[in-house]
């Protein structure tokens, strides 16, 4: 997205200011745009027109645009849909990673419906009169940030994606042409994160693997909802679009990052075009 590097800044900050308990090195490991590794650290580094606070002053908090994505030129109600499902693949990444006890590394997607996605959705929320969880999100975000038992932590996150699914369902169109502009949004989208997630050809940047994980989790899901209507339309089109992303899916074995990436980036995105490709046959 053309808006990364701020976003990546922006959700550094937030976190740091919400108390983490993460040293500089391990914060710049698991924030967004940031590997668990010590080679992605490099990309904070070299951010543009990013300097260091001066010594013994903390650094700002600066205001932030809504970072633009895919969904930007699409019709409201294909992009306020696509939102949600990319909103919903973040708490689902970040779900894994806290139920396996990576707390540290659940976070930033706890943070980033928020600080990424809610400025964009929120004039559509209101103007269609939906469920406004903006501040269920935060809330959740505190649980995580606390450290808060699992059980604690997912009973909320349950009734965010109720409030989700409910807005999901008032804008979700029963319509095959309708599901397939949405679904290969969120999976370009994916494939963006994931074509970021890598530093010099290595798979090396966690935060960006892992939302790429989410929105492909979030756009399969989708699809097999709407697997009946998609099906009756056109069944040898159907039948590619969930092959190819049973194939995009095999490039995230794991939420957390192999030691070595099964697909690279030019091929994710070569599936996603197939994709893509078949929405005609949806019309």
């Amino acid at each position: 997205m053309h808006t990364k590097t701020l976003t990546l800044w922006m959700g550094i900050s937030t976190f740091a200011l919400l108390g983490a308990g993460a040293n500089a090195a391990e914060m710049q490991g698991q924030m967004h745009g940031h590997g668990m590794h010590a080679s992605a650290a490099v990309q904070v580094a070299q951010a543009d027109h990013q300097h260091p606070a001066p010594a013994g002053e903390a650094a700002a908090p600066a205001a932030e645009a809504p970072e633009q994505d895919i969904f930007t030129e699409y019709p409201a109600g294909e992009a306020l849909v696509g939102r949600l499902l990319m909103l919903k693949g973040h708490l689902l990444v970040g779900q894994e990673l806290y139920r396996a006890g990576r707390l540290d590394d659940a976070a930033p997607h706890y943070l980033h419906p928020t600080e990424e996605i809610w400025g964009l959705i929120k004039d559509e929320i209101k103007t269609r009169k939906l469920p406004n969880f903006e501040g269920d999100l935060k809330a959740l975000a505190g649980l995580v940030k606390a450290k808060k038992p699992a059980a604690e932590v997912f009973a909320k996150q349950d009734a965010v994606l109720a409030k989700l699914e409910k807005a999901m369902k008032a804008s979700d169109k029963k319509a095959p042409a309708f599901a397939m502009t949405v679904a290969p949004g969120v999976l370009s989208q994916a494939a963006e994160e994931y074509k970021e997630a890598f530093v010099d050809d290595k798979l090396a940047n966690a935060v960006e693997y892992q939302d790429a994980r989410g929105f492909v989790t979030a756009a399969r899901a989708y699809v097999s909802t709407h697997a009946k209507g998609l099906a009756a339309k056109n069944g040898d089109a159907f039948k590619a679009v969930t092959g190819n992303m049973d194939e995009i899916a095999k490039a995230f074995p794991t939420a957390v990052p192999p030691s070595q990436a099964v697909l690279d980036p030019n091929a994710v995105r070569a599936l996603v075009t197939k994709v893509e490709e078949k929405k005609a046959a949806f019309q």
